[in-house]
């Protein structure tokens, strides 16, 4: 009889030795990186796992049904675990993954079964790769930074259509700070001179953002429940409590007192002594409440980069700015229901062709999860007009307008930027345009297809005329008064604009849960059906772009003479749909409902 090590090292070498198929690949070793050798070969990695989702046209008509104002499931929100019930993979699916794992050499006790995700510690470098037909190396990019990578992978033949992806593995990627856009900083002169409207036409202030904006000055009648609004905070950027308090005194007294709760994601820092460059998180915070007050308010904060292909705007992996949205969305969707922000938002992206395909799929996924459980995401569009770079990096170095990622997923809503006012302007560096992955979402149809009966054949070729337009709305983003390390600053770029759009929408969703209605969630199908109506249509200006040098590295990219798409009557992808006008889009969002007529078209799923 056979012993059982011996019919263990059958098994696993069955398994192993199955026919592979390639999940995964890179043309080579990402700029910025060089082999460093091969590493330890006892070194466990820990890895992640995306399963097929055998459900995702379900969730997608779900997510569409509860989104949209009129049908019979609007604003029926999934709880958490009908979510998961919804989307976990078939068991068998799961078994096999399962017994694929344990079988080559990992330890049940290292796996962790969440569902449409599988994490595990493989425990060494050597059952690493045996189970994906690879060969690991250790990497080092120019920062000295070293990384366990392959630059391609395998699974086993019987697990293909099982498994949609597996990381880190293919993914270059290296913590380094991200650039916030300053376009001046100085010591300022007196506050009160810059309290109106008119002076919003050079810079902004709550006062005169709110008074452009038509926020009242009690915007949230009742005194029941108002949900919580957050912000998000990648590359180490910190928040800073005394410079909210300062901010507060000068710029928004009717806030004074309200600060920000504080998750730490991961190991992710609120450190207050820190030097580290606080500008984007202290932009976010202190225009997210001056919008956005009396609603609470939550800071998250997630260490670590996201994975990178570089490009001209990111040449180096080194130089790598992609956010850990992975990290912070497993994260953020394993809460309970009420423990969500019911607004969202988030200042951060990057070309979208420098996110590898899988990865960017599985995260505009993830968002649209949050949506589904009532959380309204908002992005800003970017700050690169219709294109920095202006070339695709798949080797053919082809002249293109590039969208911006996440702002370019459907399930976020856009938030492009303007200047001035009377009238309020297109600003030249609001990035949009349209998605080379998604295509055109039905709900934006209508609307973009207007846009494009105007364009007529210009600029044909450097776009992709079905894809997702974005941004989907604007808002001011130039010269914003900040406060950041006890010095009073002026920050520009459509990372303004986002905060304080949210803050718009927090309120929104406040006074729905005031009326005893549940908050809006995923946007853009109310935004394009109904909201558009409380929005100021933009008509004035353009985008710039592809001016034949890099905006952030310098290097010379091509050239496009007048490049950039220009705000029109209705939907452009510059300004999206508009402005906030707070007195029209409360009575809309009060409004929104669903048919009490028809029949749900969605399979219930229970835990």
């Amino acid at each position: 009889m056979r012993s059982s090590t011996v019919l263990f090292a059958i098994a696993a070498a069955s398994v192993i030795d199955a026919a592979a198929v390639q999940l995964d690949s890179l043309r080579e070793v990402p700029e910025g990186w060089a082999a460093a050798g091969h590493p330890d070969p006892s070194t466990p990695i820990f890895f992640r796992i995306a399963m097929t989702q055998p459900n995702q046209g379900l969730f997608e008509q779900t997510l569409s049904d509860i989104s949209t104002p009129g049908h019979a499931r609007y604003g029926q929100h999934l709880k958490r675990d009908q979510l998961k019930a919804m989307l976990r993979p078939a068991a068998d699916a799961t078994a096999a993954v399962m017994s694929w794992l344990t079988d080559a050499g990992v330890s049940p006790e290292a796996i962790e079964d969440d569902g449409e995700w599988i994490n595990f510690v493989a425990p060494n470098v050597t059952v690493a790769e045996k189970m994906m037909d690879t060969e690991f190396g250790t990497y080092k990019n120019d920062a000295g930074v070293k990384r366990i990578r392959t630059l391609h992978y395998s699974i086993p033949e019987n697990l293909h259509g099982l498994v949609d992806m597996i990381q880190p593995t293919t993914r270059f990627g290296q913590i380094r700070a991200q650039r916030t856009t300053y376009f001046s900083k100085s010591i300022l002169g007196q506050v009160g001179e810059l309290t109106d409207a008119v002076n919003c036409k050079t810079s902004i202030t709550p006062s005169c953002l709110r008074t452009l904006y038509k926020v009242p000055t009690n915007p949230v009648n009742g005194t029941g429940a108002t949900g919580f609004m957050a912000f998000n905070n990648f590359l180490e950027q910190v928040p800073r409590f005394n410079d909210l308090k300062a901010f507060e005194a000068e710029y928004a007294p009717y806030a004074n007192g309200q600060s920000f709760n504080t998750v730490s994601i991961n190991g992710g820092t609120f450190d207050q002594s820190s030097q580290a460059d606080s500008g984007e998180a202290n932009l976010d915070a202190q225009y997210l409440l001056a919008l956005g007050a009396p609603v609470k308010m939550t800071a998250y904060s997630t260490p670590g980069r996201g994975p990178l292909i570089p490009d001209l705007d990111q040449p180096d992996a080194s130089n790598s700015g992609n956010e850990p949205y992975l990290d912070f969305l497993n994260y953020m969707l394993a809460l309970p229901d009420n423990q969500l922000p019911h607004t969202l938002s988030t200042s951060y992206g990057e070309d979208e062709q420098s996110v590898p395909l899988s990865y960017r799929l599985n995260v505009c996924n993830l968002f649209g999860q949050l949506g589904a459980r009532g959380v309204s995401v908002l992005f800003s569009s970017g700050d690169t007009g219709c294109g920095a770079a202006c070339q695709t990096n798949d080797g053919k170095n082809t002249t293109r307008f590039l969208p911006i990622f996440p702002a370019s997923c459907p399930y976020v809503t856009a938030v492009g930027g303007t200047y001035s006012t009377a009238p309020e302007r297109a600003i030249g560096f609001s990035s949009g345009g349209f998605s080379d992955t998604w295509a055109r979402p039905t709900w934006q149809n209508a609307a973009v297809s207007g846009y494009l009966n105007q364009l007529g054949n210009t600029w044909a070729g450097l776009y992709n005329r079905t894809g997702r337009g974005f941004p989907d709305v604007a808002a001011q983003s130039s010269n914003f008064h900040v406060i950041d390390k006890q010095t009073e600053a002026q920050l520009s770029g459509t990372s303004a604009s986002a905060p304080a759009f949210a803050g718009i929408i927090s309120l929104l969703n406040a006074n729905r849960l005031q009326a005893g209605k549940p908050p809006l969630g995923f946007l853009n199908p109310w935004i394009y059906s109904a909201g558009y109506k409380g929005l100021v249509d933009i008509t004035n200006g353009k985008s710039t772009g592809c001016t034949g040098r890099d905006q952030y590295s310098g290097l010379p990219t091509p050239y496009v003479p007048n490049a950039g798409w220009s705000a029109v009557t209705g939907w452009d992808p510059v300004t999206g749909h508009g402005t906030p006008d707070y007195s029209k889009l409360l009575p809309l969002a009060l409004s929104a409902s669903g048919s009490s007529k028809g029949k749900r078209t969605a399979i219930e799923f229970e835990a």
